[in-house]
């Protein structure tokens, strides 16, 4: 089978996917998270990096799954344009296809209190991340800001951002109204159902035959 992994990044879920044999194309936009992909993927056969913007995505029918992973969707400005993406990855698919799109960000768990709006990771390099965000309930948009922290104490403020953020009714409303069926929410990767507690959340959609 073939598999579209948009965006891929540095390639962690497009590599994985190559080394257990499907045919893989990872594309984004970003030349210097490709590079790594392409320079650890240089061996293998079964897998090419494209480098674009999701909006500009433009296969038909060319792929049996499309996986959109790890808080990757709803960072357009408007609706039209989130929406307009989906309907690029549903032309890729070929019938029968099914479309993945995975995030950390659950709307009941956000607004539950319980979402770590602030924390701080530990990172390969000796750096940390720091990141600080807000949710705006009124315009269903969640506003953040990640900072690097050097081991002296630099801080390196990167570029802030701002997410359109989706209930899993309201994005399976999206799939459905562009010709997806078999919508199904899952919480966590052992196929629990999603609920408000849950912490992630995941859409599957199948293309129709």
């Amino acid at each position: 089978d073939s598999i579209l992994d948009c965006p891929c990044g540095y390639g962690r879920h497009s590599i994985a996917l190559a080394e257990r044999g499907f045919q893989v194309v990872g594309s984004d936009i970003n030349s210097e998270m490709l590079a790594p992909a392409i320079q650890r993927s240089k061996a293998m056969s079964n897998i090419r990096f494209v480098q674009e913007n999701m909006q500009d995505v433009n296969y038909q029918e060319e792929f049996n799954a499309v996986t959109n992973m790890f808080f990757s969707f709803g960072f357009f400005e408007t609706h039209e344009e989130n929406n307009d993406v989906v309907r690029r990855f549903f032309d890729s698919l070929k019938p029968g296809g099914k479309f993945l799109m995975h995030t950390d960000v659950n709307v009941p768990y956000l607004e539950s209190g319980h979402y770590k709006f602030h924390e701080r990771r530990n990172l390969a390099t000796g750096k940390k991340l720091e990141i600080n965000e807000h949710y705006d309930r009124v315009n269903q948009r969640l506003y953040g800001q990640w900072t690097l922290i050097s081991a002296e104490g630099i801080r390196e403020p990167l570029t802030p951002y701002k997410h359109i953020v989706y209930t899993y009714e309201s994005f399976a409303d999206i799939c459905k109204s562009i010709g997806f069926v078999n919508v199904k929410g899952y919480g966590d990767w052992d196929g629990t159902p999603v609920r408000d507690d849950s912490e992630e959340m995941m859409v599957v959609a199948q293309k129709p035959r």
